[in-house]
C-alpha cells in the first residue's frame, strides 16, 4: 500500500509541470485583428518615433576593458625592440 502511495505522488509530481504546459498560456494571441485604425496608427507613429530616435543614438567605440592591463611600449622602447639581433644559430656559446 505504501509503495502504491509513493509511486502515484511520484507520478503526480513529475505530471504536473507537463500538464501546466497543455493549458496554455492565457494570453490572447490575436490582438492585432480586434485593433481599430486610430490605435493602429498611434502604434505606428509611435515605433516610427523609435526609429528615429535609435538612428539618432551614435554608435559606441569598441571597450577594451583589458586594456589598461597590457604592457604598452612607449617611445625609444618600442624602436628598439625590433632592432635587437639574433645570434647565428649557435647554441654552445
Amino acid at each position: 500500500m505504501r509503495r502504491l502511495l509513493v509511486a502515484t505522488a511520484l507520478m503526480t509530481v513529475i505530471a504536473g509541470p507537463a500538464y501546466s504546459q497543455a493549458l496554455g498560456t492565457g494570453i490572447p494571441l490575436n490582438q492585432e485583428k480586434d485593433v481599430s485604425p486610430e490605435v493602429r496608427a498611434k502604434r505606428q507613429a509611435t515605433e516610427d518615433a523609435y526609429k528615429q530616435t535609435i538612428r539618432g543614438i551614435p554608435d559606441a567605440k569598441p571597450v577594451d576593458p583589458w586594456g589598461n592591463m597590457r604592457d604598452t611600449p612607449s617611445g625609444n622602447a618600442a624602436k628598439a625592440k625590433p632592432s635587437a639581433k639574433k645570434s647565428g644559430g649557435n647554441l654552445a656559446n
